[in-house]
This record gives C-alpha cells, structure tokens and sequence, in this order.
C-alpha cells in the first residue's frame, strides 16, 4: 500500500490538474504526453544500476544478457513506429532506451571476457555446507 499510495496520487494530481487547467484537447494531450515521456525515460534510465553494479564488480552476473538484448530490441521497434508516426513522445524516449540498451550490450561484451570468478556471498555457501551436513547427520540415524 505504500508503493502504490504515491502513485495514485500523482496519477490523480495529473488527472485533477488537466482537466481543470487545460481546457483544449490538444494542450492536454502534451501534458500528459510530458507526463509519459518523463516516466519512460525514468523506466529507460534505472538498468543503470546493474551497469554500475557490473563494472564495481567486474561480473556480469547482476545483468541478464537476454534481458538487455530485449530491451535494446524493443526499444529500436517502439523508436521506429514513433518515427513512421511522427511521435515525439513515443520517439524521445525510446531513443534513450536504444542507447541505454547499446551502453548496457556493450557493457555486459566488455566485462563477460574477464577471467575473474564471480564474487559470491560468504553467507550462501556456509548454509548450503550446513544443509549438506544436515542432511547427512540425519541419514545416519535411520535404518536400512
């Protein structure tokens, strides 16, 4: 319900504020495509993340390469419908997303040819030796 609360409420602020304030269809229709072209680009943006997190690491593990291919992919098709369209919400952000699709390929070429094993977390293989000796522990109880 937290995450949901300023959502709702932001889309209701643009709702309220649009239909009140803009009074022909087309000032409306930039203002909620201001709107869509800003949270696109905010969607585009946040694979950033895992790019800095792979180049801290060296390890390309926190980045699907499927998962940046298709992104860039679908990115480049919704790019060229908003050019057929002459769309420049649909085109803008689109365009960021082909280039953040590139940046994260190029990325995960570079760094998917180092030789350095992957950092693991401590943590997860002191359980998974727990439950190994746990499950033998308790093998040598029973009977055959």
């Amino acid at each position: 319900m937290m995450m949901v609360s300023p959502i709702l409420i932001i889309f209701g602020m643009a709702v309220f504020f649009s239909i009140f304030s803009f009074h022909t269809h087309q000032m409306r229709k930039v203002f909620v495509g201001s709107i869509g072209l800003v949270a696109s680009i905010l969607m585009y943006g946040s694979p950033l993340v895992a790019v800095k997190q792979v180049i801290r690491t060296k390890s390309v593990e926190f980045m699907p390469f499927y998962l940046s291919l298709f992104s860039f992919l679908t990115s480049l098709l919704w790019l060229l419908y908003g050019l057929l369209g002459k769309d420049p919400f649909l085109t803008a952000p689109s365009f960021i997303g082909c280039l953040m699709g590139i940046l994260q390929l190029v990325v995960y070429c570079i760094y998917s040819k180092c030789k350095e094993a992957p950092k693991t977390n401590p943590d997860i293989e002191q359980a998974d030796e727990l439950k190994v000796v746990t499950s033998q522990d308790n093998t040598k109880g029973q009977k055959p």
